[in-house]
Parts: structure tokens; sequence; C-alpha cells
């Protein structure tokens, strides 16, 4: 049975009237029916209608409305899915089509009374569930066709030669000349035919379905909010594509080695001495700490930790914290050290200059 013809068994608790008397069962000389019973209000009435009194009549039921979900996702624009700005208006065209204006108007409700469970949005495309009728929810899949990893190692490819593309996504803006990488592989950003997006859900209405619309519109808001969620939908998450455009642009921009740089004493160090002749001064810094320039250019602290982000270890104090405090304290301490070797060695160097010769 379709969600639409569900019964809600709970509303069949009222006891039936006793049968309303009508001409061909009174018997004769008895007393007519109240006046009210031949009244509009009652020949109208839907309380009266309601009662299954005999045959053709029918149970009276409470209105028939999705059960109602406890925190759901709800949708947030007071526009609903008008007036969206690129890419969102083009995936539009793509994610409501074929969608009745009866299964946009009830699914745009669901929407936003938050009857939406869950919502997952992924390289491998849209997963949730909304809670309808029945008692359990509906799994609604949105699955775009994906680019491959060789269409997109050449997007990539492309944006990295010109800087207008890394400039305006770092912004946050995405502008449609963001396509025209896509079109110079013959590919597209956001699909030009429908049938590259399979829209399917676990109801038993015509797809697509006014679950399918509930979900449309909650990922076309976040389209809105966050443009780069266009790149996931077709199989490169947003942020990595940023990652994989920046470390291009730096190599196509400084070389490899800048942009990969090694540590210049790694270029040409000296042959090094036997360990046993160097046990005394192994841990002592070399004269060479003096030529080390005081400042240094500016830089990002702690980066490499910021981009391995936050770490699966949990415990009491998170692992990243910890680290950048240890970094810290090595860097003061050496940069300490530093400091006293060069005093002692200005001191020694005096201590020569004002020794008188012999």
């Amino acid at each position: 049975m379709s969600e639409e013809h569900a019964t809600d068994p709970e509303a069949m608790d009222a006891a039936p009237p006793e049968p309303t008397p009508n001409s061909s069962s009174t018997p004769a000389g008895a007393p007519s029916a109240s006046p009210m019973a031949g009244s509009q209000f009652a020949r109208n009435s839907s309380f009266n209608s309601s009662f299954n009194s005999g045959p053709g009549m029918r149970q009276m039921r409470r209105p028939d409305t999705p059960r109602r979900l406890k925190n759901g996702i709800r949708l947030r624009r007071k526009e609903g899915v008008d007036l969206l700005a690129w890419p969102a208006d083009m995936w539009s065209q793509l994610l409501l089509d074929g969608v009745s204006e009866a299964a946009k108007t009830e699914g745009l409700d669901y929407a936003r009374a938050g009857q939406t469970a869950t919502l997952q949005i992924t390289q491998s495309g849209i997963e949730a569930s909304v809670q309808g009728r029945a008692p359990r929810p509906y799994t609604v899949h949105i699955t775009p066709e994906q680019l491959t990893a060789h269409d997109w190692d050449r997007v990539v490819a492309i944006m990295a030669r010109e800087a207008v593309y890394s400039a305006k996504l770092l912004a946050g803006e995405m502008p449609p000349l963001v396509e025209q990488p896509f079109v110079s592989i013959g590919k597209q950003l956001v699909p030009t035919n429908v049938a590259s997006v399979a829209r399917t859900c676990t109801c038993e209405l015509p797809a697509p379905c006014k679950h399918v619309m509930c979900i449309s519109s909650l990922v076309l808001e976040r389209l809105a909010g966050d443009p780069l969620l266009a790149f996931t939908l077709r199989g490169l998450d947003g942020q990595r594509l940023l990652e994989r455009l920046q470390e291009a642009r730096a190599i196509a921009t400084r070389g490899v080695a800048r942009a990969h740089s090694t540590p210049p004493a790694a270029d040409a160090a000296p042959e090094a001495m036997p360990l046993e002749r160097t046990l005394e001064n192994f841990w002592r810094p070399g004269r060479e700490i003096n030529e080390m320039p005081s400042e240094t250019e500016p830089f990002a602290p702690h980066a490499l930790l910021r981009r391995l982000g936050q770490s699966p270890l949990q415990g009491k104090f998170p692992l990243v914290g910890l680290l950048a405090s240890i970094y810290d304290s090595i860097a003061e301490n050496g940069r300490k050290l530093r400091d006293e070797v060069a005093h002692r060695e200005d001191a020694h160097e005096g201590a020569e200059v004002d020794e008188p010769a012999e």
C-alpha cells in the first residue's frame, strides 16, 4: 500500500453512533425527526458523515499528515528553491525535473517541517532519509554521474594555469567561468543531461516523488551557501580540489623544488666524520650556527599540523595542541642555546684579542 493511502490505526478509536432514522425505517404514527436533522448543517456536516453508520459510509480518522520528527533537518530559506545563484540554479533544473506541482508543494512542506532525519552529501552521491506517514522513514538516493580521476587531473592542470580560478575559489566565490575548464575537456561541472542524475526513493509513489523534492530542496540550499559542493557532487571533494589547485599553482609558478622544498643542508652536505671522532661534540652546535639568519620569512605557525587536521586519537587533551606546544618549546630552547653559544664565542674571541703578544 502506498503512503498516500495508508490509514492511521490509532484514528479508528471512536465508537459509531446509532443509525439516524429515515423515512423507510420510521414506523407509521411515530414522531418525525428533530428539525435539526433536516437542516443544512446536518446535511453538510463532515462530523455526521464521517461515522460508519451503514453501507457506503466511512470511519472517522485523523488528518492524513506525516509523522512528526523531532530535531529533523529543516529548510531555512524563506524563498524556497527560487532565486538561486550559479551553480545552484543549474542544479535545480536537474533535481526538480519531472516533479509535479503537488509533489513540489508537499515536498517543500516536508523540508520546512523538518521531516528529514539524515542527509549525507559525499563524493559518491547523496543519501538521506525522510519521515513520511509510514512508521519507518523512506530512503532517498540522488547519484549524479561522476567524473573520472583522469578528468579531474586535466581540470586541475587547466585551472592551475590561471590565477583567477584559485583566487575566486579561495575568496569563496563561484563564478560561471569555473565551468570553462570542464568544457575544454568535453565535460561539465553541472550536468546538462537529466538522465545523468539518478533519483530514487523507497516509497511506492511515482518518481520523482515529494520525498525526492524534500531532499533536493535541502541540497540546493546547501549549494547556495557552499558552492564547493558542486565539485563534491561530481566526484571530488571541494576542499581537496582547492588543495590540489594550490599545489599545482605552486609547482607551475615556483617549480617543484620550491613547491616541495628540502632542507638546504641536504643539498651540499660535507663528508661526515667518523662517529667515534665526534662523540664529545656530537650534541653541540657547530660554528655555522652563528651564520644562520636571525630573522626568518613570515610563515604560518604549525603549517604541517594544520594541514593534517585533527587527530583521530581521542584523549583528555587534543594531540594536535600537545604537539604544537612541544614544537614551540623545542624552538624556544633552540633559540636560547644559539644565543648562549654566540655569547661564549664572542667572549672567547674578545679574550684572545686582549691577550698581549709575547
